[in-house]
């Protein structure tokens, strides 16, 4: 534990209720890593979801923020609704007073992850059903725009929904629908999307 900036026990808060669990919130920097953070954290038995930098504003209540570059630490730590949220730094850098810090590359880094998920959010639910091996990752932004598009609305719908360009709602689709071809899962219309999402419990039947 020596590569965490505050031990698991400090940084710990009361669980929450075991039926209202809430989930850990990577927030996304754009690369493979985004992906592969979050398969750890389900691989440990956590519920977790991708969020952009720019939905931040958004977030209800997370459990744990985890983050990965110091502009990142920056930016949640600016923001007055995520105050009173535990943050998990996987950096490098000096410790903070106010989040666990884990060395990305220091020797039992995967471990010390799982214990500071226990400490914060409590033991992992038995019940947690694993992750598909080739889900593909979305982010909640692109999350929430597809589900609108692909249950019935027009892209102009979508877009007057969602308050963007229809041009940013295309260019979403195109986005997740590239990353199923490539995970051998090609997508020929938005309907076929909509089954994915479901297989990869983005969206519920």
């Amino acid at each position: 534990m020596a590569s965490v900036g505050r031990t698991v026990s400090q940084a710990a808060s009361p669980h929450p209720h075991p039926h209202h669990r809430r989930l850990a919130v990577v927030i996304a920097e754009g690369d493979l890593f985004d992906a592969a953070l979050v398969a750890l954290v389900e691989g440990a038995g956590y519920g977790a979801t991708l969020v952009e930098p720019a939905q931040i504003h958004a977030l209800r209540n997370p459990a744990v923020l985890l983050v990965r570059s110091t502009g990142m630490l920056a930016l949640v730590q600016r923001a007055p609704m995520l105050r009173n949220v535990r943050v998990v730094f996987l950096g490098d850098g000096v410790a903070g007073r106010d989040h666990i810090r884990i060395a990305p590359r220091s020797p039992g880094a995967e471990s010390t992850l799982r214990q500071a998920l226990t400490a914060i959010m409590g033991p992992p639910e038995p019940s947690t059903p694993p992750a598909p091996e080739n889900r593909v990752r979305v982010t909640e932004r692109e999350r929430e725009i597809l589900q609108t598009y692909t249950l019935g609305s027009t892209l102009r719908e979508t877009s007057q929904t969602h308050q963007i360009a229809e041009s940013t709602v295309r260019e979403h689709y195109r986005r997740v629908v590239r990353r199923y071809e490539e995970a051998g899962r090609p997508i020929g219309n938005k309907a076929q999307l909509l089954l994915e999402f479901m297989a990869d419990g983005w969206v519920r039947p």
